[in-house]
């Protein structure tokens, strides 16, 4: 799965030639949380603030997610879900060389404010339980620069970290699954907001169930994941 990943370029490399107009997401944020697009890098400014997360669980469990997941569930968040299913079907699972394949139902939506980081802990996904041969995909919707983006081993097991900068409006492939990542402090001074989401190859499917470490779901179709086909 690492060669895999190396060779076929897929870790750390940033999905680039489709029409990524059509696959914006930042308007639907803008709706969600009642802020201007061009502002939610300055959402920190709405005045939910929290001390540095240092335990998984708080991180994910602010105000901002809680109004993301609400919105998500309404009637005006079958415009994201649909937004997602197409960016899958068109221009991710191409992209990868897959015809089919299990995808998180949803992304999870991470937040890092200044100050603060947006995922607690230094880890790899497959410590948590994720299934071998997860491909992780994040999709920007600030700009990832300097110390609000995401650090991640170049190469697995080496703790050569490099960072994952991009424009808003993009989307990152890498092996998160068994390569360390972590975020420094953001200083900053901008909010960073993102999407992660998650492709497994149907051949990677494994034999054990395991869950989320953060919802408890099950990492099997009709629970994490959902069957996609092109």
């Amino acid at each position: 799965f690492e060669k895999e990943m190396i060779y076929g370029k897929k870790h750390v490399n940033i999905i680039e030639n489709y029409d990524k107009d059509k696959y914006d997401f930042r308007n639907c944020l803008a709706e969600c949380f009642n802020i201007e697009p061009t502002k939610l890098d300055e959402i920190h400014k709405l005045g939910y603030e929290y001390d540095v997360f240092k335990e998984f669980g708080p991180d994910t469990n602010t105000w901002y997610h809680s109004t993301f997941y609400k919105y998500l569930k309404s009637e005006n968040g079958k415009k994201m879900q649909e937004i997602y299913d197409n960016l899958i079907k068109e221009v991710v699972l191409p992209y990868i060389g897959l015809n089919e394949a299990l995808i998180q139902v949803f992304p999870s939506f991470r937040i890092q404010l200044p100050n603060n980081v947006a995922v607690a802990k230094k880890h790899c996904d497959s410590s948590l339980g994720h299934p071998y041969g997860e491909i992780n995909l994040t999709y920007s919707i600030t700009d990832m620069f300097d110390t609000n983006t995401i650090f991640i081993e170049k190469d697995t097991g080496q703790n050569n970290f490099i960072p994952m900068p991009m424009k808003a409006n993009n989307n990152i492939s890498f092996n998160a699954n068994q390569n360390l990542h972590y975020n420094e402090l953001n200083k900053t001074g901008k909010t960073r907001m993102s999407m992660d989401y998650r492709i497994l190859p149907l051949n990677y499917i494994p034999n054990k169930e395991t869950s989320s470490h953060s919802t408890n779901t099950k990492f099997v179709d009709g629970g994490y994941y959902k069957y996609m086909k092109i």
